[in-house]
């Protein structure tokens, strides 16, 4: 009713427009309705504009700093670990809803590591290799920084399966002590039980993405954009279809 209404009063210019969107949609090589126009966002402007700096760097990820605001300071520094899947500021989105700028308000020095967008040239990197660059590097270089001998640790989705990963390595070299405190948001350990995702998760599926992934080397978070969208098809794809191709 909602788009009969605007096609009446508009004489069908909404599906003129809509049309347009469609295909600016189709030469971005969307396979679904983007949810906001290219450029809407700009990190350090209306996103991620707590104030950070890097202080270390690998082939795989940025270390960033945050110092807190207060004039007391809480001694152990805490270490955010972003899942591969999102950028880092996820947790630093804007200042009503970022988690980095409400723990540096409490006086906690905070670190963030940010994961490179990988290309082909980074086929031969596995799990392996995010753990010892990413928070492995990531303990080491803030005990350099800050002189304490601990961190307390969060990770966030997949980062909270490296975060796993990271106290089983920890624990087995003998320095499990580096970590003060350990939590894990929106994390699986156990993958038996996948939920909602298994349905998109057979030998057919696998076989296809391994392929997929041996031919480019990474796999294209656009794929994975989809999955989650459709997870969520009628919040995340089929209002936007009424939004920008019906509404115009």
């Amino acid at each position: 009713p909602q788009v009969l209404k605007a096609t009446k009063e508009t004489r069908g210019e909404n599906l003129i427009r809509g049309f347009q969107n469609f295909l600016d949609d189709v030469r971005s090589g969307s396979i679904t309705p983007k949810h906001s126009p290219d450029g809407a966002f700009v990190v350090g402007g209306n996103i991620a504009n707590t104030p950070g700096f890097v202080v270390a760097r690998n082939h795989l990820c940025e270390l960033i700093q945050y110092n807190p605001t207060t004039e007391k300071v809480q001694e152990t520094p805490i270490l955010l670990i972003p899942p591969w899947i999102n950028k880092y500021y996820i947790l630093d989105l804007q200042p009503k809803n970022s988690l980095i700028r409400w723990l540096v308000s409490q006086g906690h020095t905070v670190f963030v590591i940010s994961w490179v967008n990988p290309g082909s040239e980074l086929a031969d990197k596995g799990f392996e290799d995010y753990l010892l660059e990413g928070p492995v590097a990531a303990l080491d270089a803030i005990r350099t920084i800050t002189g304490t001998a601990q961190s307390n640790v969060i990770g966030y989705c997949l980062g909270g399966t490296v975060l796993a990963g990271l106290l089983a390595y920890l624990k087995a070299t003998g320095v499990a002590d580096q970590v003060a405190s350990a939590t894990f948001l929106t994390t699986m350990i156990d993958f038996e039980e996948p939920g909602d995702l298994g349905v998109f998760i057979d030998d057919d599926q696998v076989a296809s993405l391994e392929k997929k992934m041996n031919r480019d080397g990474y796999l294209d978070g656009a794929d994975m954009a989809t999955t989650f969208n459709m997870l969520r098809a009628n919040d995340l794809i089929w209002s936007f279809v009424i939004n920008n191709y019906l509404m115009g």
